[in-house]
Order: C-alpha cells, then sequence, then structure tokens
C-alpha cells in the first residue's frame, strides 16, 4: 500500500511540475514614453503609409516577425522607396508585438537593423493609424509627399552614382562605335 501512496504521490508531483513548466514563454513589454520629436531623431524611418501587402510570419532568432510592405505616402525621414518593407514583432503586446490592418493607413517608426539592413518595428515605436494620428503628424511638421515618380521605379536609377556609371558607360560605347566606323570607313578610302 505504501508503494502505491508513494507511486501516486510522485505522478501528482510530475503532473503538477507539467503544469507549472509546459507553458510557451512568457514576456513583459515595457515601453519607454517618448515625444513624437524625440521619435523623429531615434528612428531612422518616420513615414505615412497604406499597408498593401502582408507577408507571412518569419522567426529570426527567438522572435517572431510579419513582413508589411507600405505604399508610402509623405515621408519625414528614411525612405528610399515608394513600397518600403518593415518586420514587426508578431508576439502579442505582453512582448511588445503588434499588428498592422491591410488598406489600412499609418504613421509608422522603424529603425534599421545594422545585421541585416531591415526595418523593424513594434508595439512601442508608437505606429498610429493615420485617423489617430493627426496630432503627431502636426508635431512632426511638414513631411515630403512621395510618389513612385521620384524614385523611377526599383530599376536603380535613384542612385547618382548609378547615372553616371550608365552614362559613362554608354559615352564608351558610342566612342568605340565611332572609332570602328572611322576605322573602317579609312581602310575602304
Amino acid at each position: 500500500m505504501r508503494r502505491i501512496i508513494s507511486a501516486v504521490l510522485i505522478l501528482m508531483l510530475c503532473a503538477a511540475s507539467l503544469i507549472v513548466w509546459s507553458g510557451d514563454r512568457a514576456y513583459a513589454c515595457s515601453c519607454v514614453e517618448s515625444s513624437v520629436k524625440e521619435k523623429l531623431e531615434r528612428y531612422s524611418a518616420v513615414f505615412t503609409g497604406k499597408v498593401v501587402k502582408i507577408g507571412g510570419d518569419s522567426i529570426f532568432s527567438s522572435r517572431q516577425y510579419k513582413k508589411y510592405t507600405l505604399d508610402v505616402d509623405t515621408a519625414w525621414k528614411g525612405v528610399d522607396e515608394k513600397k518600403m518593407k518593415i518586420l514587426i514583432n508578431n508576439m502579442g503586446e505582453g512582448a511588445c508585438g503588434t499588428t498592422l490592418t491591410h488598406n489600412q493607413f499609418y504613421l509608422i517608426f522603424a529603425n534599421q537593423n545594422e545585421k541585416d539592413g531591415k526595418l523593424y518595428s513594434s508595439l512601442c515605436s508608437g505606429n498610429l493609424q493615420l485617423e489617430q494620428a493627426g496630432e503627431a503628424i502636426n508635431m512632426l511638421g511638414k513631411g515630403t509627399p512621395v510618389s513612385s515618380v521620384d524614385f523611377r521605379g526599383s530599376s536603380g536609377y535613384r542612385n547618382s552614382w548609378m547615372i553616371y556609371l550608365y552614362g559613362g558607360g554608354a559615352v564608351v560605347i558610342l566612342a568605340l562605335t565611332g572609332g570602328w566606323l572611322w576605322r573602317r570607313k579609312q581602310r575602304r578610302a
């Protein structure tokens, strides 16, 4: 009888330990409050845009992120394309995660990761739906309206060194073609 009671107690202890330690990791989100002007200084990209695409979940280290593509309307800082992609922590508010809604407009604050060059944002970034961002946008001041013409698509022409490279290449090709035609003409004469 003693063995049965001991076995039952050990099983209960094991079951209790599974209940206590079987849960997912617990995170606590604690955001530092800052003004809109401080956010403009602190974040590497600040812009308004419409969510046009929501990508799948990706796991980087121990955090889970969702990729969002936004069609940018107005930029204050760090915008280099009409369509910006950002990764947002997708682990729930307890872990500083948040989600954006497809076809909704937002004021976005994001930081560029030095290791992978991607833009990241979270609950603590202070992203706002555009309807709620009026006061914040007034504090930011006049932004720069963004159109696809500003970036000439994704062909790379927005970089001035690429314009010089392509222009220089065209001049070299023209010079070689002109030289070849001149030599050909001289040989015939």
